[in-house]
């Protein structure tokens, strides 16, 4: 995504959510945890990243085509879905 279409961490996209995640993860895998403890990491780290995009402005993505004030205390579609399925993961894998 970065790449191809620009988009980077603060540009409200589903990487806003993504990236967290991935850090979250490897943070604790680093420091042993469980398989469902790093899939609970980045689930948790990827929601929190998700709702930061509500005070975001668009810089990438279809987000960018939207007039901000449709945006605004909305979080970003493509990042809340990361969230999301993270947490269901998460969720499968504690069961």
């Amino acid at each position: 995504m970065s790449q191809y279409g620009g988009a980077t961490t603060g540009h409200r996209t589903m990487l806003d959510a993504l990236l967290p995640a991935a850090e979250a993860m490897t943070t604790a895998a680093e420091s042993g945890a469980t398989i469902v403890a790093m899939v609970q990491a980045a689930a948790a780290a990827a929601k929190t990243g998700a709702e930061a995009t509500k005070a975001m402005t668009a810089g990438a993505g279809r987000a960018s085509y939207v007039p901000l004030e449709v945006l605004k205390d909305v979080p970003d579609p493509g990042a809340m879905a990361v969230a999301m399925w993270l947490e269901a993961i998460a969720s499968s894998l504690a069961a």
